[in-house]
């Protein structure tokens, strides 16, 4: 997970230009669409290798299925994982795994991750602030679990945690 901080820090350096608002959900950007393709190829270079590792019969190739199956059935509870963001807003949680569960749950910033990645000049609104924060969100919440001492807190995010259903509701900064 070294690649985490710094992925970080380019959104860090977008929020200069972007305000981490509801408002801005879909601004769109190639920068944004850029880090949406370095959390996705993170995102799955973990996950390949945590499932390859707890599989019975490993496999040559896992996709977003089999890492959905591995988060839904090995972390306890993750639909309720999610992060606060460090921003002066009311409304700054992020859960990117709350409907994990469900059977055909999607993660809409692992298509977009997927749009960007087969066609960036087609797809570019996929590279928007929403996709962007919920993609990181999920590193930071893989990162956490991977290496608690070494929490994803601080810069970006304010806390990385569970937090009760009643709070989703509150909090959620880009609501589905």
């Amino acid at each position: 997970m070294i690649r985490f901080h710094p992925i970080e820090t380019r959104i860090l350096d977008t929020l200069r230009y972007v305000e981490l608002h509801p408002t801005n959900a879909k601004t769109f950007s190639y920068e944004f669409g850029g880090i949406i393709r370095d959390v996705g190829s993170t995102f799955s270079s973990v996950l390949d290798k945590l499932v390859r590792n707890t599989a019975t019969k490993p496999q040559e190739r896992y996709d977003i299925t089999d890492y959905r199956d591995f988060l839904a059935n090995e972390v306890n509870d993750i639909e309720l994982i999610g992060a606060q963001l460090n921003s002066p807003f009311k409304y700054n949680l992020v859960l990117p795994f709350e409907n994990i569960k469900e059977t055909k749950a999607r993660l809409n910033w692992w298509d977009a991750y997927n749009n960007l990645k087969h066609s960036e000049i087609d797809n570019y609104k996929d590279g928007c602030l929403a996709n962007v924060v919920h993609g990181i969100t999920s590193l930071a919440i893989l990162y956490t679990l991977m290496s608690p001492s070494r929490a994803a807190e601080g810069r970006l995010f304010y806390l990385v945690g569970y937090f009760k259903p009643i709070d989703l509701v509150k909090k959620s900064l880009f609501p589905k």
